[in-house]
């Protein structure tokens, strides 16, 4: 398990780019919905590199919580909406940017052995 962890930065950097060039040509709305959506997988995928699992409260939070980034998200998103097609490249890295902070960070909580 230590290897995969090891391997696990440079999977989420990749994971976070993807992610967010995928979101970034969608429409509006659709746009931080999707992206919300990966980050919930990334961080499962993170717990369970650790061996754990993400209990059903703690999915309902962090559901609640991602309904206020998928709006927060939407609003800075219509923003660079309004240059569409030339602001996908800075959709792209505001995406990545706040992905691969979220997913640096389950990571680091999990390795220094908290739990949820």
């Amino acid at each position: 398990m230590k290897e995969k962890q090891k391997e696990l930065i440079p999977l989420i950097e990749t994971w976070a780019a993807t992610s967010a060039a995928t979101a970034a040509v969608l429409p509006v709305g659709l746009d931080a919905a999707a992206l919300f959506g990966e980050e919930v997988l990334m961080v499962i995928h993170v717990a369970a590199m650790f061996g754990h699992s993400i209990s059903r409260k703690v999915a309902a939070q962090a559901l609640n919580t991602g309904l206020l980034g998928t709006i927060v998200g939407t609003a800075v998103f219509e923003g660079l909406n309004a240059g569409y097609p030339f602001t996908i490249p800075v959709k792209i890295g505001v995406a990545t940017t706040v992905m691969t902070a979220l997913g640096i960070a389950t990571y680091e909580f999990y390795k220094e052995g908290g739990r949820l």
